[in-house]
């Protein structure tokens, strides 16, 4: 579902309200990564309403994930295959690395070590650097920063090799495979959970590199 708007009200700008910040400090709510069964169709409806992409997942004609965007960041959007719709994860940015790495140091001191699930590491795609963490709930967020300017109208689509090891994680470490298979279900404009369709592609099949197994092929 995309949700239009034609204005909204003003509040007060909190950017510069330093004593307001704790934990991570994070900056914004910055993306969603959505589980689809069919990404070529998300793909299309996303572009027909003026999304551009940054980067893909590919081998050969098949479309394994897609990056898009509006504002001048890498994405606003990105779709992983998979039994869908669902969500996969919401993405909150934050200025700099370390940010990222206080909180890991937040849930390891507070004893919520379990609750992140992968990283901190560092993307190929969006060159983002990441940790994926589980709220209460079991729902999967991401605080992440590093990624790139996208303002250029010449910008290029960056497509990685599905088989590239560097796609998921840039230093190559493992995948895990909640991260691929676990997902959270969403609701349709009726409140009702929406049915999953299984999807015509599954990145986690495709063993090599950085998720553990397999050789690496290039």
């Amino acid at each position: 579902m995309v949700e239009f708007f034609h204005e909204i009200e003003q509040v007060e700008r909190l950017h510069q309200r330093y004593d307001l910040r704790h934990g991570a400090e994070i900056a914004r709510l910055d993306h969603f990564n959505i589980v689809v069964p069919d990404i070529p169709a998300a793909f299309a409806h996303y572009e027909s309403l003026g999304f551009r992409c940054s980067e893909t997942i590919e081998d050969g004609e098949k479309l394994y994930a897609a990056w898009m965007y509006r504002k001048q960041t890498v994405h606003d959007v990105a779709f992983t295959g998979g039994a869908g719709p669902r969500l996969h994860h919401i993405g909150f940015f934050a200025h700099e690395a370390a940010q990222v790495l206080r909180t890991c140091d937040i849930f390891g001191s507070v004893g919520l070590e379990k609750h992140i699930e992968r990283g901190p590491g560092r993307h190929g795609v969006s060159n983002a650097f990441y940790v994926y963490l589980r709220d209460p709930d079991g729902h999967r967020l991401e605080v992440y920063t590093s990624d790139y300017f996208t303002g250029d109208p010449d910008h290029p689509v960056l497509r990685w090799s599905v088989r590239d090891p560097r796609r998921r994680d840039f230093w190559g470490n493992a995948v895990i495979e909640s991260w691929y298979k676990e997902a959270s279900p969403v609701r349709g404009l009726d409140a009702t959970i929406q049915p999953l369709r299984e999807a015509n592609v599954d990145e986690s099949a495709v063993r090599v590199g950085a998720d553990g197994l397999g050789s690496v092929t290039r």
